[in-house]
């Protein structure tokens, strides 16, 4: 499920904790970057069982209505069209989801129901809720749509949300954007004739997993010679002036023009620029773009770039 701007994203930040920390025990460095890949999983849990959850609380709020001593026309006659949402069902009903939820007692929505309550108000009071709830069309594409854009507008971007898994991992706070596509790529590939018992691993395939510890060990045990690389290639600007994040960037970039062959060089400046974007300054993809071409210049006449026919493409 992570695509490998993810994990390179993962990499750069658990190389850069190693560097500001002054750790030399690698192996225990890895272990702690499989474990914040496992917490990105366990993340992408959570918010699908805050789906369920706000099922849940809507749910409630009919029975209250039900049995109330003065109950009104609507609460004797509440529309289930919301809590009959087939997406809600087929999470529910998910055994890996529930497995999952028991084993690492899952129980955020439980504890913090106020926060829940929160955004179920401001679902409660939108336009794509009340335009659902009044339409007359039911079908599997409409409750689709409709969770959809309910997650993009008013569970995705809450800020209180935000905070809340912060406080509970600091390290959160750069992963819930992944672990928010990884829900929005989860509910748009469900389908209501087929079966929905589990979900997909984190990694697509045990060569990505094997990729982000092999990126990981080449740029720590390689800093020198990586470093090298860079010297003399960052015109009008001293090396020791250029921000730790951006050294770091340049020589994961580097790591790949020279450890990996099937990688093309034109994919990893095109990542490690996007990433730059993401975690530097704002002009500092533009600095990192030049400098990385500067490189690819130097190892080609050095004859130091050896790709295979994989990464030769667009070379």
């Amino acid at each position: 499920m992570l695509n490998r701007r993810n994990i390179r994203s993962k990499v750069m930040q658990s190389a850069f904790a190693m560097q500001q920390s002054g750790s030399d025990d690698l192996p225990n460095q890895e272990k702690l970057l499989l474990q914040s890949f496992k917490n990105i999983y366990k993340l992408y849990i959570l918010l699908l069982l805050l789906l369920s959850a706000l099922k849940q609380k809507a749910e409630n709020e009919i029975e209250i209505g039900l049995n109330k001593n003065f109950p009104t026309e609507d609460d004797l006659h509440p529309n289930y069209k919301f809590v009959n949402n087939r997406i809600f069902s087929l999470l529910e009903n998910n055994s890996f989801i529930n497995t999952y939820k028991e084993q690492y007692k899952l129980d955020k929505w439980e504890m913090d129901k106020e926060l829940v309550n929160y955004i179920w108000r401001k679902i409660k009071i939108s336009k794509l809720y009340k335009e659902y709830m009044s339409g007359y069309v039911n079908s599997f594409r409409e409750d689709k749509e409709l969770i959809l854009n309910l997650y993009k507008n008013y569970i995705a971007p809450e800020l209180k949300l935000h905070e809340s898994f912060e406080a509970d991992d600091s390290h959160w706070a750069d992963d819930i954007a992944i672990a928010n596509t990884l829900v929005m790529k989860t509910i748009t590939a469900l389908k209501e004739a087929v079966d929905f018992d589990g979900l997909p691993p984190l990694f697509k395939n045990e060569q990505d997993k094997e990729y982000a510890i092999d990126l990981f060990r080449k740029v720590i045990l390689n800093d020198m010679e990586l470093t090298g690389w860079l010297q003399g290639k960052t015109p009008n600007w001293e090396y020791e002036r250029i921000s730790e994040i951006d050294k770091l960037v340049m020589k994961m970039a580097i790591a790949e023009f020279l450890y990996f062959p099937s990688i093309p060089t034109n994919v990893s400046i095109n990542e490690y620029v996007e990433i730059a974007k993401e975690f530097s300054t704002p002009k500092s993809n533009i600095f990192i773009n030049g400098v990385l071409h500067n490189v690819v210049t130097d190892l080609k006449k050095q004859n130091k770039l050896q790709k295979n026919a994989r990464g030769r493409i667009n070379y």
